[in-house]
């Protein structure tokens, strides 16, 4: 018998046809992780950690999946490069891209190895992933501190 999960997922573009390529990463998403649940609207913000002049479209997914980590791992980066994502010229500084698609939650696992790490590291003080989030997964809890995802919004807004 499969295992189904719960699996959050965050999209963000700010190249190209930004709705096309999330829109595209849906479909892909769809073909090789899972079955799409629900979906947040999408949300226009300014970059975070560099410069640019072209905003981010972001977006927060459900998927029903009953792939591991590394293999959800694994066909999100295939994703991303099938959609023109190409390798960060210095893997530390962030840039403007296609499209990038971020493990957020997946149930309630607390999960690390030296590639991955679920909850997704940032996700809590990042509003550009909590708004969308909040959207479609208000009450759900993260594993790590045992908030719900509208507590970690109201934290971020009162220290902001």
């Amino acid at each position: 018998m499969e295992i189904k999960r719960s699996l959050i997922l965050a999209l963000g573009s700010n190249l190209g046809n930004r709705e096309e390529l999330i829109n595209q990463a849906y479909e892909l998403i769809e073909t090789y992780i899972g079955t799409i649940k629900l979906k947040s609207a999408f949300y226009e913000n300014e970059a975070v950690g560099f410069e640019s002049k072209v905003l981010f479209i972001n977006s927060c997914i459900e998927v029903e999946t009953n792939l591991a980590p590394l293999e959800i791992l694994k066909f999100s980066q295939r994703i991303e490069k099938d959609l023109g994502r190409v390798e960060k010229l210095n893997s530390r500084a962030y840039e403007s891209r296609k499209i990038d698609i971020d493990i957020i939650l997946l149930d309630t696992l607390v999960y690390s190895s030296e590639i991955l790490t679920i909850p997704h590291k940032l996700y809590r003080n990042r509003l550009f992933v909590l708004a969308p989030l909040s959207e479609i997964a208000k009450h759900r809890i993260d594993p790590i501190t045992q908030l719900t995802i509208n507590q970690i919004v109201e934290i971020n807004k009162a220290n902001s």
